[in-house]
This record gives C-alpha cells, sequence and structure tokens, in this order.
C-alpha cells in the first residue's frame, strides 16, 4: 500500500500515531540536534503499541538505521536526556517507553506503575538458531482438562486407554 493510498472506512485510525503540537518546535530541535536520535525516536513510536512501549536491543537498531553500537547509544542518551523515551533495562535490551506528553496511540490511562505490554523487535542475527530451526523444535504438549465438554486433550503422542481391568468399578 503506498502512502497516499486511502485506508478503508473501517480501518480508519487504526494504525495512528498522535503527535502534540506544543512539542513540535522541540523535534525539530531534536533532529538538528541529532539527526540519528530522531531517527531512533521515529522508529520507537512508529513500532510501539497503544502502551507506548517496546523491547529491542541495540542490535536492531544498529541494523534498522544502518550506524554503530556508540553512535546508537549517544542517541538513546540524547532521547532520555532530553526526556523523549525511558529506557527500562530487560537483560540485553531494553524495554522502551515513549513520552506519552508527546507521542500516543491511544487515549491516556493514567496508570502509574512499570507493568506494560510491548511490541518486542528481535533481530534474526542475535538469534542462536535461525528461524527455520526455531520453527522444528517440538515442544511438549501438556495435557489440559477442558470443563465445558469434559474432554481431556493430550499430546500426539497420547497413551491408549488403561485396560478396563484395572479400574476398580465399586
Amino acid at each position: 500500500m503506498a502512502i497516499t493510498d486511502p485506508l478503508p472506512e473501517d480501518k480508519k485510525n487504526l494504525n495512528f500515531v498522535q503527535f502534540d503540537r506544543r512539542v513540535m518546535r522541540a523535534h525539530r530541535e531534536l533532529i538538528r540536534k541529532s539527526p540519528l536520535a530522531a531517527e531512533i525516536l521515529s522508529f520507537l513510536t512508529e513500532s510501539m503499541d497503544r502502551t507506548n512501549c517496546l523491547v529491542c536491543s541495540y542490535k536492531v537498531l544498529q541494523e534498522i538505521t544502518g550506524y554503530s553500537r556508540p553512535a546508537v547509544a549517544r542517541a538513546i542518551k540524547v532521547l532520555k536526556d532530553d526526556l523523549w523515551i525511558q529506557a527500562i533495562k530487560i537483560g540485553n535490551a531494553n524495554a522502551y517507553l515513549v513520552n506519552s506528553a508527546a507521542f500516543w496511540t491511544t487515549s491516556a490511562t493514567g496508570k502509574s506503575y512499570s507493568q506494560f505490554h510491548a511490541t518486542i523487535i528481535a533481530a534474526a542475527s542475535e538469534q542462536e538458531q535461525t528461524v527455520q530451526q526455531l520453527h522444528n523444535v517440538k515442544l511438549k504438549r501438556v495435557p489440559v482438562f477442558d470443563m465445558k465438554n469434559e474432554r481431556v486433550f493430550l499430546s500426539p503422542d497420547e497413551l491408549p486407554p488403561p485396560d478396563q481391568q484395572d479400574l476398580e468399578l465399586n
């Protein structure tokens, strides 16, 4: 879909980000101060979900921008120092929380704690296995009891039903 293609009527405002007019001058100053920081901020806002958050590593930001790790680190520092984002460390990655006074996708929730859902972006180059190898992993299936239909769902390695002689029917 080209940028100029109109969205179907039922999809309008489905994929929008709002930008507060009062911070537009500061945003222009950010573009002049650090074009890379502005590019990363644009990537974060285009990728974030309705919680204004996403999780990704520096490696992802390096691959998206084409810049070195030190350059990305300096740009992230500018964004944090100028209060465009907060970065919450998660192992070797960060959860980036975009300042909702500047950008948002839904109305403010008024929450004041750090529990959130996030869009997580992982670079294939950071993985120990290829995507194909990850898809081929056979996970153990856990039996689940469905109370509505009173059926038990077992793994593909189902055991045969018990022998009737093993049952105590008294």
